[in-house]
C-alpha cells in the first residue's frame, strides 16, 4: 500500500481526505482524525478520498 503524510499532524496513512481548510487556501490531504476535527470549521471543503491501493 502507498501512504501519504497528513498535512496537519504529519502521520502517514493509507486513506487520506482531500480538503480545503479555508476560502482560497490550497487543497491538502489529511487523515481521518484531522478531517473530523476540521470539518465543522468555517471554510472547510471536502474534495475526495485518496486510497493508497496498489494497482
Amino acid at each position: 500500500m502507498k501512504t501519504k503524510d497528513c498535512a496537519l499532524c504529519g502521520k502517514p496513512g493509507e486513506v487520506m481526505f482531500r480538503v480545503q481548510l479555508g476560502k482560497g487556501k490550497p487543497w491538502v490531504f489529511v487523515c481521518k482524525p484531522c478531517c473530523e476535527a476540521e470539518r465543522e470549521k468555517p471554510g472547510y471543503r471536502y474534495g475526495g478520498t485518496w486510497k493508497g491501493a496498489r494497482h
